[in-house]
């Protein structure tokens, strides 16, 4: 939904909507009676079906990126990355691919390129310089397969920031998997079948409320229960909520259920 706007400007009133500035600078050219000395004053507003842009919430989400203590724990764990002084900061660059993702208006690298030839869209994130489609595809391959392991410690690390800025007196993590479906992908290496009949993968995932704040990729074909990942995920968690946070604070959990033992001096109920 977008806004309509009442402009009264001296005794004349102009009526302006989205894409309208043409049509109030041509009624100002032709009206010669309006004077310099003449206010400009909203005098309503009020809904229209039309949308102002597609990309409103994106100024809000760039925002949010900049001000969730996300910025310290990316220099730390992927300042590296960066080998030359003169590109963008490595943080920069997280922004606009998280805002890449989030927009969803296509898929494709070389859309970085329109993306970067448009000053709007700069002042939309709150940056002086936009990626090119060839910048953003030299910053993922830096990214070796060894440096994945890292958007772990991405995740749980934010989640910690979380605990100390939300203080809980009680800390509820739900774990269980995601079926991801990729049957209709073009290349999709890899794909094993899901107990969803569908060709994909099956990731792990440790929630916290909304916030997904642990996650383990996996085959297709491994269940929730799939060898001790669900125990050792659970115990490292509560290992590192009770250090970094608080250690006596009472940790539940939900969804799976522990496949070691019998739950009777389960060593994951112990930890938690």
């Amino acid at each position: 939904m977008g806004v309509r706007c009442y402009i009264r400007m001296g005794n004349d009133e102009i009526t302006t909507q989205n894409n309208t500035t043409q049509q109030v600078e041509s009624f100002m050219a032709k009206d010669k009676t309006i004077k310099g000395k003449n206010e400009q004053q909203i005098c309503a507003i009020l809904p229209i079906d039309d949308q102002l842009t597609g990309r409103a919430g994106l100024s809000v989400f760039a925002m949010y990126l900049r001000n969730i203590g996300l910025f310290p724990i990316i220099d730390r764990l992927f300042g590296t990355v960066r080998k030359n002084g003169k590109g963008l900061a490595v943080t920069e660059m997280f922004v606009q691919i998280l805002s890449f993702f989030m927009d969803g208006t296509s898929r494709h690298l070389n859309w970085f390129d329109h993306l970067a030839a448009d000053d709007a869209y700069a002042g939309l994130l709150g940056t002086a310089r936009l990626a090119s489609s060839h910048a953003v595809k030299r910053f993922i391959g830096a990214i070796s397969f060894c440096r994945i392991y890292l958007f772990r410690r991405l995740l749980q690390d934010v989640f910690l920031w979380r605990l100390k800025h939300t203080k809980p007196k009680v800390i509820v993590l739900g774990i269980d998997t995601t079926v991801l479906d990729n049957d209709d992908a073009e290349k999709r290496h890899g794909v094993e079948p899901t107990y969803k009949k569908v060709k994909g993968f099956q990731p792990l995932q440790m929630n916290w409320g909304r916030y997904v704040v642990d996650a383990v990729f996996r085959g297709g074909k491994k269940h929730s229960n799939h060898g001790n990942t669900v125990n050792e995920m659970l115990v490292h968690m509560a290992r590192k909520i009770r250090k970094a946070y608080r250690e006596e604070v009472p940790i539940e959990r939900t969804g799976l259920k522990c496949t070691t033992c019998t739950g009777v001096n389960c060593a994951t109920d112990s930890a938690l």
